[in-house]
């Protein structure tokens, strides 16, 4: 990046921007960007609409941010909204709000917390998940899987190395200032996971509904309810949990 042809741009109030290149991008108000924005740093702590790509080194959004294309970005942090309605591809993602991502995601790692939905395909090598509500249209591929689930999730499809999913603790609810209110219901703290597919090689699963299960080691924890699994080394099943069929591979 030629840092020297690049200015700080800060909006405050109504305002609004042709978009361009940037150094920092600073909006508190409510900014509206009339095309694609490429800086080194943006933080929204207001409302912001790009009609266009963001492409950043690095980002922070405390409001509310609307992409109309895609984004690229290094890392990047969501406390607030976002919505991106095209491909989005981050290195480290980390969101603790509600992030929205109409197109495919590819990253390096994902910490998806909040309100997480992905409407194509997520494609990461370490993707981790303590979300309250979680939901993938498309297939979760990553070597890591580490999914907490608190709310009623779902992901069509799921492969990956390791893969463990659970149900997460209430202790987090309990952390939360609004647990008395009716934003959070007594749901809530009782996640459950729908899939039509698991494959993997080692799997640890609770509290999932899944057609299939296919892996090297598969263990299905208590809460489970599986058409088949599928394995090839070993097969554990708690008490508590429903498997119609399973099969073991020899390869």
């Amino acid at each position: 990046m030629d840092l020297e042809k690049r200015q700080n741009i800060k909006i405050i109030g109504d305002n609004s921007s042709a978009g361009g290149l940037f150094n920092n991008v600073s909006v508190v108000g409510n900014g509206i960007f009339n095309s694609a924005v490429d800086c080194v740093y943006i933080k929204v702590a207001g409302d912001c609409t790009i009609n266009g790509d963001l492409k950043t080194a690095s980002g922070v959004v405390a409001g509310d941010i609307n992409i109309k294309g895609s984004l690229s970005a290094d890392i990047f942090k969501v406390a607030g909204n976002m919505t991106v309605d095209y491909n989005t591809s981050i290195k480290n993602l980390i969101t603790h709000g509600n992030t929205t991502i109409k197109g495919n995601i590819s990253s390096e790692k994902i910490d998806a917390n909040g309100y997480f939905t992905i409407e194509g395909n997520c494609n990461s090598e370490v993707f981790k998940s303590k979300s309250i509500v979680m939901k993938l249209n498309g297939l979760l591929n990553a070597d890591e899987i580490d999914i907490q689930i608190y709310g009623r999730s779902a992901v069509r499809e799921i492969g990956g190395e390791k893969i463990m999913i659970k149900r997460g603790s209430e202790s987090i609810f309990k952390r939360l200032k609004l647990i008395k209110s009716l934003i959070l219901s007594h749901d809530m703290c009782k996640g459950n996971l729908t899939t039509d597919v698991i494959e993997g090689d080692e799997i640890y699963l609770e509290y999932t509904t899944a057609k299939v299960v296919r892996g090297k080691n598969v263990t299905i924890g208590e809460g489970c309810n599986i058409e088949l699994v599928e394995y090839v080394d070993n097969f554990n099943q708690h008490n508590d949990s429903v498997v119609r069929e399973s099969k073991k591979i020899i390869l």
